[in-house]
């Protein structure tokens, strides 16, 4: 295996660099891996790390301005060399501690992917908050017939190759909203997906930079939008 591990950056100078060691120190040994830095902040965040790994060719850097999420990892994916593409939030909401398993689990499965929602799972923010989101994934699981809990946590490990013959430029836009095109396309795909549960961390530093309720709505469209056009997403190969 070789791993690409997309992390896309804004305003995280206060901790990239130990989210970015947590990381290497739980990749085992005989995995060969490269970290994929995507930078959109106004802070110092993408020099940070340039200094601090400037000699280190298993990290590398790009920087942009405020061009969006959803772009940033596809910047990241198309820059990346592994075979597998590991992609996660860079604030500690999503725990490095976990990836050793999803690697183990990557080698029987097309995709893996964290859940907040299922049996073991959790979410440290407000309750309103948790609740909402665990029932808008219940209604984007229901509309596009996905046997899923969390089709919105972002922190999945998945074959590089299931990319192959996708839109990604349709399906990588907006912020989040990707998540949930990415899935339905690779259920098209007939990929075999696990989920595990993770416990969803509050961020050391900082604030959270999603609206919850603005977001909502977001993600309720791209999910009416996908199940009737999602299928425009794959490339046809006739």
């Amino acid at each position: 295996m070789k791993l690409s591990i997309i992390l896309p950056t804004f305003n995280e100078e206060g901790h990239i660099v130990d989210f970015i060691e947590a990381i290497r120190k739980n990749i085992p040994e005989e995995v060969k891996y490269e970290v994929i830095v995507v930078d959109d902040s106004k802070d110092r965040t993408g020099e940070v790390v340039q200094e601090k790994y400037k000699d280190d060719l298993s990290v590398k850097v790009f920087l942009r301005k405020k061009r969006g999420l959803a772009t940033a990892i596809l910047y990241g994916i198309e820059h990346s060399s592994g075979d597998h593409i590991l992609l996660m939030d860079t604030d500690f909401n999503h725990d490095p501690a976990y990836i050793p398993r999803m690697i183990d689990m990557s080698k029987f499965y097309d995709i893996v992917s964290g859940s907040r929602y299922m049996w073991g799972g959790a979410m440290k923010m407000a309750r309103f908050r948790f609740l909402g989101s665990k029932l808008f994934n219940k209604f984007v699981a229901l509309t596009l017939g996905l046997n899923i809990a969390d089709a919105t946590a972002g922190f999945v490990l998945f074959k590089k190759s299931l990319l192959h013959n996708l839109d990604l430029k349709a399906i990588f836009q907006g912020y989040g909203e990707f998540c949930i095109k990415l899935v339905y396309t690779f259920k098209l795909k007939a990929a075999s997906l696990i989920e595990f549960p993770v416990i969803y961390k509050a961020r050391p530093t900082g604030k959270s930079k999603t609206n919850f309720t603005k977001y909502l709505f977001i993600y309720t469209w791209a999910t009416i939008k996908t199940r009737f056009n999602g299928r425009k997403l794959i490339h046809s190969t006739n």
